[in-house]
């Protein structure tokens, strides 16, 4: 009787909702910061000689958006277990506190609204790195890796040839890379940095699915409360009628 008292009382859209959300945070926060850790510190810094500060802030924002999701979803989670079953009709009985949980819904749904259009939009963005990786791997299979030793005497790797322009006046390197053995780790950086943007991408393709299936949960959880006031209202009419 115990354990189907806790199975009923378990929110199960919120909890998988929870775990996908979780997975998704994991694999983009996690896959996406040594992506970026690859790019900027191996190709940039070690290779070039150029610091770029705003891809260290990108790192640390990985981070940020990893705890602020992680913490949003275990507040969603607990209105979950709070909205269902008996649990649901103990606390929400009363008008108060029926309103109240009907408005707390409402909020988590629009701010739950708001972070997945937000998160559909990193979605989109994290598409371009891997665009990039397609075409910067094709150059190193078919400009380097497949070209014989004496056409590399002569090939240099220029940021300049994908837009990339460096501010000279600050004693950045400038020149392009024309060692064999730095195109050689050019490459090995791209292709270790080219599948973790693959799996970040795909990690924001799981946060916006937990999202959306937050979303589901807390209209349900409001049509259950609303209903749940309604219910204690019909049973204390029946329990005065009998009574009486």
């Amino acid at each position: 009787m115990g354990c189907e008292d806790c199975l009923g009382r378990t929110p199960y859209g919120s909890l998988i909702a929870t775990i996908t959300l979780c997975l998704g945070v994991g694999l983009f926060c996690g896959t996406g910061y040594y992506a970026m850790e690859l790019m900027h510190t191996g190709i940039f810094v070690r290779l070039y000689g150029v610091y770029i500060s705003w891809l260290k802030t990108i790192q640390v924002v990985f981070l940020i958006f990893g705890i602020t999701m992680g913490l949003f979803s275990m507040v969603i989670l607990l209105f979950g277990f709070l909205s269902t079953g008996l649990t649901r009709e103990n606390i929400y009985s009363s008008f108060k506190c029926a309103v109240g949980g009907r408005v707390w819904a409402v909020c988590l749904m629009v701010i739950t609204y708001i972070l997945n259009t937000a998160w559909l939009a990193i979605t989109f963005l994290c598409a371009m790195p891997i665009i990039v990786y397609v075409m910067v791997r094709s150059i190193c299979k078919h400009e380097i890796e497949l070209r014989d030793y004496w056409y590399l005497d002569n090939y240099c790797l220029n940021l300049t040839r994908f837009g990339i322009y460096i501010n000279t006046t600050q004693g950045y390197l400038v020149e392009g890379l024309c060692d064999e053995i730095d195109l050689s780790q050019f490459c090995e950086y791209v292709y270790d940095a080219g599948p973790m943007f693959c799996f970040a991408f795909s990690g924001s393709c799981f946060i916006v699915l937990g999202l959306m299936m937050y979303l589901v949960a807390l209209s349900t959880n409001y049509e259950r409360i609303k209903s749940s006031k309604e219910l204690t209202e019909y049973r204390s009419v029946v329990d005065l009628a009998d009574i009486k």
